[in-house]
């Protein structure tokens, strides 16, 4: 009796250790998620994980810039890895609550832009750090990320793939609409995640607004 009662037991311990082992490892995919930019192509990946495993990948265009604010001049620098050389641009803009109107110029033709703060401030005194949501002068909506760093993320989303996820132990099954399912093996390391398989390794990192 006392080992069939063991027996039951350690059964029932396995399976919970095993369904709560499931959980951390979802639990740490959760959240928004960049791919590593594609050569000079400037073309990446977000990578959006549900808590009710559904998941979106928005591909688009990533750049990366520095900048500073000086008073009301918005100075933003460029590296171009071709040719080695850096690109600055200037510009004036105002803050407005929870709006940015930025005035450039383009060929000597002066533009205006505004651009709206994604998340509501809530840190008192802080004014441009956050992501903004526009559209560019192609009519395409497009996102600045203004980091404490003093990085600029621009990113231009160009397609959308909807799908559902599943988690077993580090084994990740992905089915994307109108795909087959793909399987890959989960890796963590800090703020980066690996999914592998034997056809495609791909790196992601975390992104925190």
């Amino acid at each position: 009796m006392k080992n069939l009662f063991r027996k039951n037991f350690l059964i029932l311990f396995f399976c919970i250790s095993s369904i709560s082992f499931a959980q951390n490892v979802k639990g740490g995919l959760v959240g928004r998620w960049e791919s590593d930019v594609i050569g000079n192509s400037r073309v990446g990946t977000i990578w959006q994980f549900n808590e009710n495993e559904t998941v979106e990948i928005t591909s688009g265009a990533i750049v990366h810039y520095v900048y500073i604010f000086k008073g009301k001049q918005l100075i933003s620098a460029l590296f171009n890895h071709i040719n080695g050389e850096t690109t600055l641009d200037t510009s004036f803009v105002e803050i407005k609550g929870d709006s940015l109107i930025q005035k450039y110029k383009i060929k000597g033709k002066e533009h205006k832009r505004v651009m709206h703060r994604v998340v509501k401030k809530t840190v008192k005194g802080i004014n441009e750090f956050g992501t903004w949501e526009t559209t560019n002068i192609s009519g395409q909506k497009c996102y600045y990320q203004f980091n404490t760093d003093h990085t600029l993320i621009l990113r231009i989303p160009l397609s959308v793939q909807k799908g559902t996820y599943r988690v077993n132990g580090f084994k990740l099954k992905l089915k994307l609409k109108d795909l087959k399912e793909e399987v890959y093996n989960i890796s963590f390391l800090s703020n980066s995640l690996t999914l592998k398989n034997s056809k495609v390794e791909k790196t992601l990192h975390r992104l925190r607004d």
